[in-house]
C-alpha cells in the first residue's frame, strides 16, 4: 500500500467529503456536484485522483458511473496509523545520536527533546 498516494488524495477538504459521503450512500458524479455545489469537470478531477490512489471504484449503472469505496483501503491505512502509535519512544534523556547531540535540547530541559 502507498500511504504517501492515499494522504495526499484525502488531504484535500473536498475529497475527503467525497469519501465520506460515498460511505454513505453511492453517488455519480452529477450527484457529487450538486451535494459539493461545484462543476462536474471539478468533481471529476476530485475522484480520478482518489480512483488513483485506488480509494474508489466504479459501477456503471445505466448512463452514469456509480462510485464506491474500497473500505478495506481505509482500513489499511488506520492499521498503518495504529502501527505508527504503538512505536516505542525514546527516553526523555536519550537521543538518536546515543547521546552525541549537538543542540543540547537535553540539558535545557526542552519539553519537546
Amino acid at each position: 500500500m502507498d500511504e504517501i498516494l492515499l494522504l495526499k488524495a484525502l488531504s484535500h477538504e473536498t475529497r475527503l467529503g467525497i469519501v465520506r459521503q460515498l460511505l454513505q450512500r453511492t453517488m455519480c458524479v452529477r450527484a457529487l456536484a450538486r451535494h459539493f455545489s461545484v462543476s462536474e469537470p471539478t468533481i471529476s478531477v476530485h475522484l480520478r485522483v482518489l480512483r488513483r490512489a485506488g480509494l474508489l471504484y466504479g459501477e456503471k449503472k445505466r448512463y452514469s458511473m456509480h462510485y464506491h469505496v474500497h473500505r478495506e483501503k481505509l482500513r489499511e491505512l488506520a492499521a498503518c496509523f495504529s502501527q505508527l502509535a504503538e512505536l516505542p519512544a525514546l527516553p526523555r534523556n536519550g537521543c538518536a545520536n546515543h547521546g552525541q547531540c549537538k543542540c543540547k535540547c537535553h540539558d535545557k530541559g526542552d519539553p519537546s527533546a
